[in-house]
């Protein structure tokens, strides 16, 4: 880059200060310049909350980490599938590529089922950590033979070796594309990853590798969740939520450190009245005392001229309190609450917040993950030749409404029962039996008439059968009647003889 091009780019970057700033200062000037409200409720400004911040809270407080993982961990309980075309008996290249795709990232395994896929473990891993901070990517190790900071050259039979997540703390962007004429202007050339946090002390052993290496950015998914006007960089999912996880953290530390105080009460010692205020106190022996009585087995106090009065504990119930902050975390994200809090399952949750919960994961899972996660993965491997070229590609994700066998054979006993009072309480002059099966039990018009038309079959074979047998026993009423003709002859023919 010459000096003439580095110049005019530090002048407009210092434009675009001077236009922020001054926008900050007017918005400062409509509020109250006596108080600095985050001043004073301890909050940092958003330009000093950091990428190793975001990390911290993620790493130490419990309802920060659930911030980052909630939709991550709802969207992938179920795993999508992948196929080239629609027929099951027919497996292309590619299909037979990605199936094994799955085996060879397993190691020595002889499991062979894509659900468990350790590639959709990675994706969701992946999801997790780029929520941290801005982003985060996805490393594909390649056995193509070049270094990480090389491009990949594509080449047939290239294996997949390993995947890694890492988050933003543990990236930077080292360059990015310059040339405004290429499809890939202002996104990243190469990356610097540390492969091992270095915070973390528990890694120890003998050539743990901790430098940070130079990767290109084609052996790189990069994933950035809630972009706006920016395609590399993300609001971080703590960012709209920041001052309430700031809030809990104190409260969580308060109540457990006034608790620890007013757990055990206070003591208070006084001199007796008589004795006036002038007083000598040998402050030493009843630091020794007391000292003995707190935090030793003697269980008693020898005072001299005082008395002691234990003092009323001040331990207040913060669950109001942390409640409140909890249900504005959930209302910013729109998460319903019992979900965020780990307990909607079953009969938790109403069917309308079920549904609209399902409704918004069904929406993260086609609108996000599908086309900014794996599509993004399945094309890189596609380009790099660890798959074959298809002639295209779907990914299609289960129907998170589908109901469980025990809520189907719940609803069958209903149905039933309620076709059995319909019957049995002659209903049919008020309501047909088509109506009813669609206005009350919900059935489309095809599935209704096709339970009636089975129905008048059934009852027209019973009537068959029955008209069958009634034959069947006439006929054989006049097969016996002839013999019994011939015995009355015969005897009719004895009695003349005689």
């Amino acid at each position: 880059m010459t000096d003439d091009n580095h110049s005019t780019r530090h002048e407009f970057s210092e434009m675009v200060g001077n236009v922020l700033m001054s926008r900050s200062d007017l918005f400062k000037a409509f509020l109250d310049p006596r108080r600095d409200i985050d001043d004073d409720c301890g909050y940092p400004k958003t330009n000093e909350i950091t990428g190793d911040k975001y990390r911290m809270l993620y790493d130490r407080e419990a309802v920060a980490a659930r911030v980052v993982e909630v939709m991550p961990r709802e969207s992938w309980q179920v795993q999508p599938t992948v196929f080239e075309t629609e027929e099951a008996e027919h497996v292309t290249p590619f299909e037979a590529a990605w199936k094994e795709l799955h085996g060879a990232l397993r190691g020595d395994s002889w499991y062979q089922d894509e659900e468990g896929s350790p590639i959709w473990e990675h994706l969701r891993r992946a999801d997790e950590l780029s929520g941290i901070g801005k982003y985060g990517v996805l490393l594909m190790g390649l056995d193509d033979g070049d270094e990480m900071s090389k491009p990949v050259e594509r080449r047939e039979g290239t294996r997949l070796l390993f995947l890694r997540s890492f988050d933003e703390a543990l990236v930077s962007i080292a360059h990015y594309e310059p040339d405004i004429t290429s499809p890939r202007f202002g996104q990243p050339l190469l990356y610097r990853i540390t492969f091992n946090d270095p915070r973390d002390s528990s890694q120890g052993g003998v050539g743990l590798p901790l430098a940070t290496i130079a990767v290109h950015w084609s052996r790189v998914v990069h994933i950035a969740d809630n972009l706006g006007s920016s395609e590399i960089f993300g609001v971080p999912r703590m960012r709209p939520v920041y001052n309430r996880l700031w809030d809990l953290r104190k409260m969580y530390a308060g109540s457990a450190e006034m608790y620890w105080r007013g757990a055990f009460p206070g003591l208070s010692l006084e001199t007796h009245p008589q004795l006036g205020g002038d007083v000598t106190i040998d402050r030493n022996s009843i630091r020794d005392e007391m000292e003995n009585y707190m935090n030793g087995l003697q269980r008693y106090l020898a005072l001299m001229g005082m008395s002691a009065k234990s003092l009323a504990p001040q331990v207040v119930d913060p669950t109001p309190q942390i409640d409140v902050q909890i249900t504005a975390i959930c209302i910013r994200l729109g998460i319903p609450k019992r979900i965020f809090m780990g307990s909607e399952r079953g009969e938790l949750a109403s069917s309308q917040d079920s549904s609209t919960w399902n409704d918004r994961l069904r929406d993260r899972q086609v609108n996000y993950l599908t086309p900014r996660i794996i599509v993004p993965f399945i094309d890189r491997l596609i380009a790099v030749g660890v798959l074959p070229e298809p002639d295209g590609y779907s990914v299609v994700w289960p129907d998170l409404g589908a109901l469980t066998e025990e809520e189907q054979a719940r609803i069958a006993v209903q149905r039933t029962e309620a076709m059995v009072k319909y019957v049995g309480g002659n209903v049919e002059a008020l309501m047909t039996p088509l109506d009813y099966l669609m206005r009350v039990l919900g059935m489309t018009r095809e599935a209704a008439m096709a339970i009636l038309e089975a129905t008048l079959a059934a009852e027209e074979e019973s009537v068959e059968e029955e008209e069958g047998l009634s034959l069947e026993y006439i006929d054989e009423e006049t097969e016996e009647k002839p013999e019994e003709t011939e015995e009355v002859e015969e005897e009719e023919t004895i009695e003349e003889e005689t």
